[in-house]
């Protein structure tokens, strides 16, 4: 035996990951690698496994490791969990492809989702250039990357509230074709985030048909997981359809209460479009709360510009009374066509954010925190009471064949 093939683990409960039952055995490693599975193995080093399941690494398919991955390459808040592989880019907005002026804006957008920490060299620009770094960095898990349709958007017309002009689409191609060269594995949209909500249908099957042309997938973040939830789904399939393109369900849930009850109809409308010859898959995390910026809650008009835009008018009080009538009283689209429970939404945990108040937020402090630039500020927001959940609406989504887990956030070691 080589020094190399010196650990086996005994004993242990091997979930393989291609749907076979559990099943009793010993594992031996060489090289790093898994180099026999079978019984009665010995090797210089045994960890007993008895009682232990034994597993190949998990992908946490929705990751916001973009800057984590960076800042600690040991990664130990998912190497501990067994995550040895993250997709990033997530929910259409990440930082490449970007140029000198829309890496401060997002750097800005993003703060509530990964923080803006003080430091860090931005030396890339485009997708090989961020892919690079993170090799040079030497992560402790693999990574994969989406193309933001966001970011891309963004690089293209700016925060413009309006379909892209031949121009502006061909832009979006070129820089897309060449962002999928460089290796990203496919697209993300986020659908209800600022500039990518702004897209119609015809534009991400435009863009779809690209990535479907380089091998890869989509990964939407749909326009609403609320009152237009099996509406947002739908439209997904079709691009689909439309596209050829590989679709992959972003945080695939029905937990907004007045969806209650209706994982069924999500499942049959999956069920049809892989009867159909749909390459679908989907993800679902395993909790109630939902996390993103505070500044996601506000109608789409209101993000139109960029960051200043939305400042100056909440500002404005004609026009923050506006906003305040749409996400309070008739439920913006931001909001996911639901009226905003103040309630449930709490302020998130980057001390480098400014916050103001303390404990929850509500209509009165939500303004404060806006207006004194703290667009970026996340909000954790249980999207109904635990208790107005059926739990059941979630197993039976997770239960099913083609489904992930996703963490949906980034992690750190504290």
């Amino acid at each position: 035996m080589t020094e190399a093939a010196r650990t086996v683990f005994k004993g242990a409960t091997v979930v393989d990951g291609t749907g076979a039952e559990r099943y009793r055995a010993d594992v031996r490693i060489a090289d790093g690698l898994i180099a026999e599975i079978g019984q009665g193995l010995d090797a210089p080093s045994v960890v007993d496994a008895d009682g232990l399941v034994l597993a190949p690494g998990f992908i946490d398919m929705h990751a916001h490791s973009d800057l984590a991955l960076l800042l600690e390459p040991e990664h130990p808040a998912k190497v501990t969990q067994g995550v040895t592989c993250e997709v990033l880019g997530q929910d259409g907005l990440s930082y490449a492809p970007v140029d000198d002026t829309t890496l401060p804006a997002l750097r800005r957008q993003l703060a509530g989702w990964n923080g803006d920490p003080e430091g860090l060299d931005w030396d890339w620009r485009d997708v090989a250039g961020y892919l690079n770094r993170i090799d040079r960095t030497g992560v402790a898990v693999n990574a994969c990357y989406l193309v933001p349709h966001g970011t891309l958007r963004m690089l293209a017309m700016g925060w413009l509230d309006r379909p892209p002009t031949p121009a502006e689409l061909d832009r979006m191609r070129q820089v897309l074709a060449k962002s999928l060269l460089d290796g990203a594995v496919g697209m993300s949209s986020g659908l209800s985030y600022t500039p990518g909500m702004y897209a119609d249908t015809a534009e991400l099957v435009e863009l779809c048909t690209v990535v479907a042309a380089y091998g890869g997938f989509h990964a939407p973040h749909q326009r609403s997981y609320g009152a237009g939830a099996l509406a947002g789904y739908a439209e997904m399939v079709e691009i689909s359809r439309r596209s050829g393109c590989a679709l992959h369900l972003t945080h695939a849930t029905m937990n907004f209460g007045v969806n209650r009850g209706r994982a069924g109809e999500l499942l049959e409308l999956v069920d049809r479009a892989l009867a159909d010859g749909v390459d679908l898959t989907l993800d679902s995390y395993p909790y109630l709360p939902g996390s993103t910026t505070l500044a996601a809650l506000l109608p789409s008009w209101a993000g139109e510009g960029g960051p200043d835009a939305t400042l100056a008018r909440l500002a404005d009080p004609a026009q923050c009374e506006r906003i305040r009538y749409e996400v309070e009283e008739e439920g913006s689209d931001g909001c996911h066509g639901v009226v905003a429970d103040w309630a449930t939404i709490h302020r998130g945990p980057y001390p480098d954010v400014p916050l103001v108040a303390s404990g929850g937020v509500n209509a009165g402090n939500a303004a404060e925190f806006l207006t004194q630039g703290a667009l970026a500020v996340c909000a954790g927001t249980d999207v109904v009471p635990p208790e107005a959940v059926a739990a059941g609406d979630w197993a039976e989504i997770t239960r099913r064949a083609r489904v992930f887990t996703e963490a949906c956030g980034a992690t750190f070691e504290r």
